[in-house]
């Protein structure tokens, strides 16, 4: 009996060694997976930083065109409204000139035309008060 004790004894530890190498072995695979998913867990962060640093460059690089582009746009803008100021104070300028030497042009001609008018008609009003009396004079005498 002591011999089937015995063997009953050294079955029972093997089974138990097998089961704590079974166990151990579960073990050992469980930490092999949990470091593999942690280590494709820091993979998969570290590849979205990095998509998220690309995206942000590019959203600035953008921008930055952006806002050269809009910079451009606003100092073409201002170059061509100083060239208009320019050209349009140059022509007002030639305006004003040609403005106020027609003015005066006009302002000697209608001062004449006054003059030469009032000439004109108090002659001629003159001419005819003499010719109503003398035909006045000729039927006072002819008659």
């Amino acid at each position: 009996m002591q011999a089937k004790t015995a063997q009953a004894d050294k079955k029972a530890a093997a089974e138990k060694k097998a089961a704590a190498e079974k166990k151990a072995l579960a073990a050992k695979k469980a930490a092999a997976e949990k470091k593999a998913a942690a280590e494709k867990k820091a993979l998969a962060d570290k590849k979205a930083a990095a998509d998220k640093k690309a995206a942000a460059e590019k959203k600035a690089l953008a921008d930055k065109k952006a806002a050269a582009e809009k910079k451009a746009l606003a100092d073409k803008k201002a170059s061509e409204q100083k060239k208009a100021q320019v050209r349009e104070k140059a022509n007002s300028r030639a305006q004003i000139d040609s403005q106020q030497k027609r003015d005066s042009r006009t302002e000697l001609l209608t001062v004449s035309v006054s003059l030469n008018t009032g000439k004109i008609v108090s002659i001629a009003s003159i001419g005819i008060l003499a010719s109503a009396i003398l035909v006045s004079a000729m039927v006072f005498i002819a008659g």
